[in-house]
C-alpha cells in the first residue's frame, strides 16, 4: 500500500508513470502489484492492508468485478490507461485514508 501511495503522491507531483512501471499500461500496473506482492512473499513479509484494500474495493465500493478492475477502468474510460491507473490509485488513496480516522 505504501508503495503505491508514493506512486500516487509522485504522479501527482509530476512524475511520469513510465518511471514506475516502463510504460502507461494498466495491465503493467497489475504485473507491477503482483511481483510486489511476491517479493514481500518471498521475504516472508505481507502486506493485509493491500488485501484489505481489496476487499474494501470489492464489497464497498463494488469496484473489482470477476474480470478486475483494469478492464472495468478501461472500457469506463476509453481505453486510456492512464486513467484507468490514476482511478485505481485514488481509490488507493481514499482507503488508507478511512484507516488514518
Amino acid at each position: 500500500m505504501d508503495l503505491l501511495l508514493f506512486i500516487r503522491e509522485k504522479v501527482n507531483e509530476g512524475a511520469i508513470l513510465e518511471m514506475f512501471l516502463g510504460s502507461v499500461n494498466a495491465h503493467a500496473m497489475v504485473s507491477f502489484i503482483e511481483g510486489s506482492s511476491m517479493a514481500l512473499q518471498y521475504n516472508g513479509l505481507s502486506d493485509q492492508e493491500f488485501q484489505d484494500f481489496i476487499v474494501w474495493l470489492r464489497d464497498v465500493k463494488r469496484e473489482w468485478p470477476d474480470d478486475g478492475w483494469v478492464k472495468k477502468y478501461l472500457r469506463e474510460l476509453g481505453g486510456d490507461h492512464e486513467a484507468a491507473i490514476k482511478k485505481f490509485l485514488d481509490f488507493v488513496a481514499e482507503f488508507a485514508a478511512t484507516r488514518k480516522r
